[in-house]
Order: C-alpha cells, then structure tokens, then sequence
C-alpha cells in the first residue's frame, strides 16, 4: 500500500525540519515568509520524483494542528489544550485576580488611613457642643418627653434644605444687591433734589451722605428669617450675633443642603459662618457647660465634627420627610405607629442579647480566666439564642428561640453561666434583675432555623443531627474545625461544683480521700 499524504502533512514523505512556505515567487526575506530572509524558498520542502508538493491544512483542522517556530525552523504542533490544562490555567488566572485585587484593596485602605484625620466622637465634648450651638441656630427642638412616639415621629425637626429659587437668588445675590443699591440711591438722590427745589446742586459730600444711608436702608429691607432659638446651654444673643452674619451673607435663613455634599458653595459658607461664630462663643467662655479639652478644640476637629453632622443628618431628612407625608393620613398613622413598635421590638431585643452576653462572657471569665479558650468559645454573638415578644389577650410574654444547632452539652453549659450570674448577686435588687435578665420564658415551638455556627466554630460542640441533615454546600461554608474536639462534659462538671457547699465540696474530698486510701492498702 502505497503512503497518502494526510491533510497535516507538507510533503509526502517527512515534515521535519521544515521552513515556512513562500506565498509568492518573489524575492526572500520576511515578505516570502523566510524570517531569516535571503535564503531561497525551496528550501524545507521536500521533493519526490523530482516534484515538490505543498499541502495545505484545512481551515476546519487548523484549530487541531498549528505551525510552531522555533530553534529556526518551523515544525508541527498540537495547537490544542487539554482539559486539564484550561482547567488550571483558568484556576492560575483567578488566583492572579484575587491576589491583585486584595493588593489594590490593601492599599486603597492604606491610603485611606494615612490620608485620614481622627475626628472626636459624637459623644465628645467638643462635638456635643458644635452640635448643640447648629441645632439653636437652626431652631431644631428636643424630643419632648411629654409627647407620644407617633407625634414625635410626626414633627418635622430639620429646617427645609434651600429652594432652588432661594439657592439661585444667594448664588447671584452680588449682582442683585448692587443693582438694588444702585435704584435705592437713585431713587434717595432725586427725592433729596425734590426737597431742595429748581436749580438746587448738591455737593460731593451731600452726594455721598444721601447715597451711604439709602445704602444702609437698602440693606435692612431684606432681613434674614429668624427662628425660636430652643437651647438651653447657650445664651440667646450668641444666636443672634450669628444671624445677623448670616444676613449680611445673602442667606434668607440658617439651613443647610442635607441632599447634597458638604462641599458646595451653600454649604461650604454656611458652616463656614458657624465655626467662625462658635469659636467666638468659645472664646467668650459660652460653652463652659461642656468642658472641652483644649487639645481637642482645633480647626480640623471642628470641620470634620460639623462635616460629619451635616453628613448624617441626610437619612433623617429622609426619614423625617416620609414620616410627615404617613402622618398626614390615618392609614398612614397606622403604618408609622407600626414601624415605631417594630424598631422599639427590634432595639430591645439587641439590648437585651447584649446584656446577656455580657453577663455570661462576664461569669465565664471569672471561672476560666480572660483569655481562656472557654471565653473565646461563648464570645460569638451567634451563639446566643435570641428571644421573640409573644402577645396574647393584649400581653406579652418573653420566649426564647431555639438555636437548632447547638448540642445539648453546649446548651447545658450555657443555661449553667445563667444560674452562676443569678446566684452570684448578693443586693436583693441585683437578684431581682438578674431573675428578669435569664428568665426569658420556655423555648418557641418554633425554633430558629435560619442560624448557623460561627465560621470555623469547633465542630464538637455542634448537634449532630442538625449536622446530618445540612447540604454539603453549607458545612463546606461553615469551615468548621474538626480537630481539637473539647471535652464539655468536664467544664459542665467543673461549673456543677461551683453550686456545691463548702460541706459538700468536704465531703466528696473525704470520699475520695478514702476511696485512695483503699486502693492503696
């Protein structure tokens, strides 16, 4: 049988060694294809009875089979990827990505933190007062205690941020008010001139005398919109000082744009003014009631204090805005007091987990030690059971939720640190709120299904037929730690004794005292 030439083939006979064919029949060089250039292009094919055959791959196949350059000649490839080999090239890229990513994202935070300047806290004296001397300035009351939650809810506290008719007119405020200065003096001049009679011409002093009080009463015609100043710390004419800038400034009241950035041109003078007032009243001793630390008191701690306030402030107005259009209605009343109860229900609940917390995390130290492995195993928040409001016949009643994947031994432990706490307190009022703390009812029918164990939690203290029954997905997730199981059964013993009397704890001491004696006889 004779040998066919396959469509990989160049020449019948061997492709090795082969040079790039040549398109066209002129010169060498890399524009025949030659990238040594000069040598001729019947050098590489083979010949066969004294004829040279040239076979052309098929476009179809080219994606199986591609021409490789290398040590200067051209040879045969396998031009395809293995499964394999996509598989881990795709796994080579994503790692590179993620590396990358997290190196851009480390040194976004870095930047970030050098970049950044510690700004006091809200409850710190010197923001407490830059806070209490905007709310004055802008008229915004305290909750009242007299006043249901509803209608609370119902009143509007921020001032309206400026109208676009009122940004515009302080925005081009320079121009109109030379304008309007301009026609008060000329309206002054000519009836100045009237009172005077034919023929009658001022001089320049009686000139600038009329046109500098038709100035001032120009200025006075256009006063600035005052509020009822609310504060009780600060004394009223620091306000009033303040406004009165405020005026001479173009703003028609003392509001700030709380949609938009602290950094436009309303904004900017507006906090501008009530620094500059503020450290006035600071230097006037008028804000002695807060007993600000003078290292505290810089200019940049006061912009970012006030920059941050006004910052804050765009989800309450937001807020306050829908809770003013729902008040309006009864439907919407109803809406509104049910939000109220949800939030209440929702803030109550996260007080009282956390003050259980403490307490446990608290009893757990005190038997353990700060930094003992117990105290870092309650320390989770997702360890501990929440509890739900159960209403009936217009009262409710505490229940607690069942966490479903906890196991008994790490339930028994932590309904132990409960009694420590409560048997713990000596004052009868201690006693009484520590009974009402770890008294949250019996557990829910209802158990809570949608929590799970901290990721890399230790896998010993998780129920097994809750772990049984959870997709493979899902504990892959969870990452829990399936070496160094704990042996809970001695720390629940170890809480146990701590109940016993001095009486028990002598006799179980005899006990095995004897017991030892026996054994050694």
């Amino acid at each position: 049988m004779s040998t066919q030439p396959t469509s990989t083939q160049l020449t019948p006979s061997s492709n090795a060694g082969l040079k790039r064919p040549r398109i066209d029949d002129g010169g060498g060089g890399r524009q025949n294809g030659n990238p040594g250039g000069g040598e001729s292009d019947s050098e590489g094919l083979e010949s066969s009875g004294g004829s040279k055959h040239l076979y052309l791959i098929p476009m179809y196949k080219q994606k199986v089979s591609s021409l490789d350059y290398s040590n200067g000649h051209w040879a045969v490839t396998d031009g395809d990827l293995t499964r394999e080999e996509i598989l881990e090239r795709k796994k080579f890229k994503t790692a590179r990505l993620k590396v990358q990513s997290h190196i851009r994202h480390r040194n976004e935070g870095i930047g970030k933190v050098a970049a950044s300047h510690e700004i006091p806290k809200a409850a710190t004296p010197l923001a407490r007062a830059i806070q209490e001397f905007s709310r004055m300035l802008m008229g915004i009351p305290r909750n009242s205690r007299t006043d249901s939650a509803l209608e609370n809810a119902g009143l509007q506290k921020l001032p309206e941020p400026p109208s676009d008719a009122e940004r515009h007119a302080w925005e081009t405020r320079k121009q109109r008010r030379e304008t309007f200065v301009r026609e008060a003096q000329d309206k002054a001049m000519v009836k100045y001139l009237a009172r005077k009679g034919p023929g009658f011409k001022p001089n320049r002093k009686q000139k600038k005398t009329v046109e500098k009080d038709a100035a001032e009463m120009a200025t006075l015609k256009n006063p600035m919109q005052p509020v009822i100043f609310s504060s009780r710390i600060y004394a009223h004419h620091f306000g009033t000082q303040c406004e009165a800038s405020l005026a001479m400034a173009g703003f028609p009241r003392c509001t700030f744009d709380w949609l938009a950035s602290y950094d436009t041109p309303w904004n900017s003078a507006m906090s501008l003014i009530i620094l500059a007032h503020w450290v006035k009243t600071y230097d006037a001793n008028g804000a002695r009631d807060f007993g600000i630390l003078v290292s505290d008191n810089t200019a940049s701690n006061r912009e970012e204090v006030l920059r941050r306030w006004v910052g804050n402030k765009a989800t309450k107005y937001r807020e306050q805005t829908r809770n003013c259009e729902l008040y309006k209605t009864p439907e919407g009343q109803k809406i509104l007091k049910d939000n109220i109860e949800i939030n209440k229900s929702i803030t109550r609940k996260r007080l009282n987990k956390t003050k259980i917390v403490d307490a446990r995390l608290t009893q757990a130290t005190r038997l353990f030690g700060k930094d003992s492995l117990e105290v870092a195993m309650l320390s989770p928040p997702e360890v501990h059971s929440d509890e739900e409001l159960m209403v009936s016949n217009g009262s409710g009643s505490r229940q607690k939720l069942r966490l479903e994947w906890r196991s008994s031994e790490l339930d028994t432990l932590i309904n132990l640190l409960d009694q420590v706490h409560q048997k713990r307190q000596i004052l009868p009022k201690e006693k009484r709120l520590a009974k009402q703390l770890i008294e949250r009812g019996v557990y829910s029918p209802n158990p809570d299904a949608d929590k799970f164990p901290p990721k890399g939690y230790q896998l010993s203290l998780v129920s097994p037929n809750w772990y049984g029954q959870q997709d493979g997905l899902l504990i892959a997730e969870l990452e829990l730690d399936e070496t160094n199981a704990w042996d809970i059964k001695n720390l629940i013993m170890e809480v146990m004794d701590t109940f016993k009397s001095m009486s028990e704890r002598a006799a179980a001491m005899a006990g095995v005292g004897g017991s030892n004696s026996m054994l050694t006889q």
